[in-house]
């Protein structure tokens, strides 16, 4: 029970981590456009991550050279990749939802910046007032 748990957790640590790089991806090489393939690459590197990190924590011997083994692996992995999907999609809408209040500034549909936001300017620089509020 205890190594479930702790696989438990540590899919919720590397779900975060794998959030922030898939961000920083979507940075780079799509000019801040979601991909949805990364979020696929994610769930599966989240659950081997959960199955390996279960079979090491459970005290279960494999060698993965033997078929029977590699598919005991295997329905441990799809066991795995349930625990993941759920807490993987609550994870990501409050991930998304973060990242949407910490903006720096509302954009058109032209790409043209309509307004900065105050709590970035506030965060920003110690001494900003706004003439607004």
């Amino acid at each position: 029970m205890t190594a479930l748990f702790v696989s438990a957790f540590l899919g919720a640590v590397s779900t975060i981590a794998l959030l922030f790089v898939k961000v920083e991806m979507e940075r780079l090489f799509h000019r801040r456009k979601d991909f949805p393939l990364l979020h696929v690459v994610n769930v599966l590197v989240t659950g081997g991550v959960v199955a390996i990190s279960y079979y090491l924590f459970s005290d279960i011997h494999i060698e993965i050279s033997e078929i029977k083994e590699t598919k005991r692996f295997f329905y441990v992995y799809a066991g795995a990749l349930q625990l993941i999907l759920p807490m993987y999609a609550v994870i990501a809408l409050l991930f998304q939802q973060r990242r949407k209040k910490q903006r720096k500034y509302t954009t058109s549909k032209d790409k043209k910046v309509l307004y900065i936001n105050e709590k970035y300017l506030a965060r920003r620089y110690d001494d900003y007032h706004s003439k607004t509020s």
